[in-house]
């Protein structure tokens, strides 16, 4: 059973997010119905517990709120009634208090036994070895429930693989309870493991993910060294086996809340490119990739630099786009030497993107030494950080309230099939997107229902005789690349042998496979993935 779940993150005002539209993205989940129906179902822990959405607390920052689950500490759906997030009320127990960096104390493990959970998680190594040794218990359905409490580490793969399981088998097996995976505070380590839930079983990208952890920090998520974890975030791709399907799925994935306050997202200069209606006017954004040393005022191969690939995209997609180049220093040496150092730094980019052709009306610059320090001077680290680039958005298009993601941006440009039938004669060296021939993921089987523009191809052939052709085939970029690269020339051969079934000579013919190289939409959307999935014609004589 198929069903459409309403996501988040589609409209964004500089205090917070707006009414949200909804986003459909689909997904499937494997469910026994008993699992819904039985009396310890989601359902009837989204009653008890009111899970309102994903930022809901039962316990609070300080244990309370909810008596039974004391012990606990900002304890948070992920899953209704199968995967729960939080961690271990300890320095602010009424009677039991104790360094923070230690597993749940004894009545957050027995109170999450009698709640019918079946396994608690600990995600650190710290004082991992005082984990209580605890098994039994009398649950709230009158039953006897064994709780088991094990110790796994956030950032490990295998690991990691160990909880999506887990969580995987208390959706699909009605005998086992919901998982606490837990913390020391509720928001980083726990919140990275719950991002990655959502992707494996709710369908989020990569953008819904990572703004999740963020917001769920509440507030705790400014550290340079959280960039680690929103890059994991991003890395994971989902496993197939743990793929739910044919279930009651709005049943089990929480929405977000209506109104979030958009201050606690971290924003980097990618989001410029993908969500600029997401970034307020002077909001200040790191170039966390552009890296000086002590003293410089350049950098090595600007043009393979990945932030300063993405403000030149910024600023050739949004001509109406206006940025100051900000430079800035840490506080070694004198002010008026690192204000000359900073200047140079922010001249540097700035002339880095006109030698590009970015217009000089689009940009300004200025030193600004070490006055405004986004980290602590402190460390090493922090200094290191200082010496950065940050860039200011002085004037940007008005995006209205429509979606947060503009995937507009990424509507074909190209020509369709149709176009080169009617009016547009083909040129040497044209590629043209077979946009009507769509592969599902891992297939390259070519249905009568997908083939409308292999017939246009044909048709097109047919009215230039002398024409050749190249058939190129493409991925998205999930999976292995040895991988991507076979089932894209698998995908460019199907097409190959298609047309020679219908009467092509082979030696007009050419075909490869091109892996997911040169995207045509952003894969971390599930759209733009389906769109990456493609064939492309190259005409080599026509």
């Amino acid at each position: 059973m198929r069903f459409y779940l309403s996501l988040l993150f589609t409209s964004i005002t500089v205090f917070g997010f707006n009414q949200i539209n909804d986003t459909v993205i689909s997904a499937t989940f494997n469910l026994s119905v008993e699992k819904l129906t039985d009396s310890l179902s989601p359902e009837f822990y989204k009653t008890r517990y009111n899970e309102t959405d994903l930022l809901h607390k039962i316990t609070d920052n300080y244990g309370n709120k909810f008596e039974d689950l004391y012990g606990t500490r900002n304890m948070r759906p992920i899953l209704h009634g199968i995967a729960y997030r939080g961690g271990g009320n300890n320095y602010y127990h009424k009677t039991a208090k104790r360094k923070n960096q230690n597993p749940l104390p004894n009545d957050g493990v027995l109170n999450l036994c009698q709640e019918g959970f079946s396994k608690s998680v600990y995600l650190y190594q710290k004082n991992a070895d005082s984990i209580l040794d605890f098994t039994g218990c009398n649950c709230i359905d009158g039953e006897t429930n064994n709780l088991e409490y094990v110790q796994l580490d956030y950032f490990d793969k295998n690991h990691i693989y160990e909880m999506v399981k887990m969580t995987y088998e208390s959706a699909k097996y009605d005998s086992i309870g919901p998982v606490y995976l837990h913390c020391w505070n509720g928001w980083h380590a726990s919140g990275y493991i719950s991002a990655i839930l959502l992707k494996q079983f709710c369908g989020y990208t990569n953008l819904e993910a990572t703004s999740y952890w963020d917001i769920a920090t509440d507030g705790a998520n400014q550290s340079p060294r959280y960039r680690s974890i929103r890059n994991q975030i991003n890395d994971f791709v989902p496993y197939p086996e743990f793929k739910l399907e044919d279930g009651m799925g709005n049943k089990i994935c929480p929405p977000m809340p209506k109104v979030i306050d958009s201050s606690k997202i971290h924003l980097e200069i990618e989001h410029l490119v993908i969500v600029p209606e997401a970034i307020p006017l002077n909001y200040r954004l790191i170039l966390y990739e552009v890296k000086f040393g002590s003293g410089k005022t350049a950098i090595a191969n600007p043009s393979s630099n990945k932030d300063l690939n993405y403000l030149l995209e910024a600023l050739e997609k949004y001509p109406e786009l206006k940025l100051e180049i900000g430079g800035h220093t840490d506080r070694s040496g004198s002010e008026a030497k690192n204000k000359v150092l900073s200047n140079k730094r922010a001249k540097f980019v700035y002339d880095y993107l006109i030698g590009k052709g970015i217009l000089t009306e689009q940009l300004t610059y200025k030193g600004y030494g070490s006055s405004y320090p986004a980290f602590s001077n402190k460390y090493k680290s922090g200094r290191a950080n200082n010496r950065r680039i940050e860039v200011r958005i002085l004037q940007k298009r008005d995006f209205g309230s429509g979606n947060l993601v503009d995937e507009s941006a990424y509507e074909e440009s190209n020509l369709t099939m149709k176009d080169y039938l009617i009016n547009v004669k083909p040129t040497l060296g044209q590629s043209i997107i077979l946009s009507q021939l769509a592969f599902e993921p891992s297939t390259t089987h070519i249905s009568d229902s997908n083939n409308k523009d292999l017939e246009k191809t044909l048709k097109l052939l047919k009215s230039h005789p002398a024409m050749t052709i190249e058939i190129g085939g493409y991925t998205d970029n999930s999976g292995i690349k040895e991988k991507n690269d076979s089932l894209s020339e698998e995908r460019a051969k199907s097409v190959y042998l298609y047309l020679i079934d219908n009467g092509v000579d082979e030696k007009r013919l050419t075909y490869q496979g091109f892996g997911d190289k040169n995207p045509i939409a952003p894969n971390r959307q599930r759209w733009g993935r389906d769109k990456n999935r493609r064939i492309e014609i190259k005409i080599l004589n026509n």
